[in-house]
């Protein structure tokens, strides 16, 4: 609950700079692409070593960016790849990720996540995204900028206008959303100022992640041990 409500702070606080702002008639207007350095395609690879597939990743599905966005670690599972599409692949702090397969009648393609440096930490191996997914790498300063202008957008419906597929999975026309979809763009420093602002509120979000993975952790080495009476609790004055 304290992770939701610090999100709703930094999306009401996006709103209110950019969207809501009265200053917004005099700045220009522009498309994503003009934020975005490079992009990244995804990968799977192999189960297991095979071949010259030897590069260990965790690989972040469309199905893991709810639990991260709440500042869990998440599932994501083991992967094998080649190390030269590792290299060309790696997610770092900054980049955004985005699940464009899938969805549903009532939820469109384009869920998207942050890549934080303190997810990164959680994993003993680099990460890219799968295949279903595709990775933004914006400009320097812009990164939570997009990321939550993207998630306005995507609340107000607008990706269900950029999906092509009528019967089973459902594909978003990635590169027409960022090449044609009109946004305002502020002056650069007051992106830079929202995007420092806003890297607190992450940071205590995957903080109380983490906090949160601890403490299940504990109660999940406890609880078997007290229903067991392995462990004596009756002396604790409470």
């Amino acid at each position: 609950m304290i992770n939701k409500n610090l999100e709703q702070q930094a999306q009401a606080i996006f709103k209110e700079w950019f969207i809501d702002n009265p200053e917004n008639n005099e700045w220009s207007t522009g498309t994503f692409s003009e934020l975005i350095k490079s992009t990244l395609n995804g990968d799977w690879g192999k189960e297991a070593p095979t071949g010259n597939n030897t590069e260990k990743v965790y690989c972040i599905r469309g199905a893991d960016i709810p639990e991260v966005k709440a500042g869990n670690k998440g599932k994501m599972p083991t992967r094998y790849i080649l190390s030269k599409n590792f290299a060309a692949k790696q997610l770092a702090a900054g980049d955004i990720v985005v699940e464009i397969s899938g969805g549903s009648p009532t939820q469109s393609t384009g869920r998207c996540t942050a890549i934080t440096q303190s997810l990164l930490d959680r994993y003993d191996s680099g990460m890219v995204c799968t295949n279903f997914c595709k990775a933004m790498k914006p400009k320097e300063g812009y990164s939570l900028f997009i990321y939550y202008y993207w998630q306005y957008l995507y609340g107000k419906g607008v990706f269900f206008s950029y999906e092509n597929g009528t019967t089973g999975i459902k594909n978003l026309d990635f590169s027409g959303f960022i090449e044609t979809e009109t946004i305002l763009i502020p002056p650069v420093d007051k992106v830079i100022a929202f995007d420092g602002y806003c890297k607190s509120i992450f940071n205590q979000i995957f903080a109380n992640g983490k906090q949160n993975e601890h403490l299940a952790v504990l109660r999940d080495t406890l609880l078997p041990k007290l229903m067991s009476g392995e462990l004596d609790v009756s002396d604790i004055d409470l």
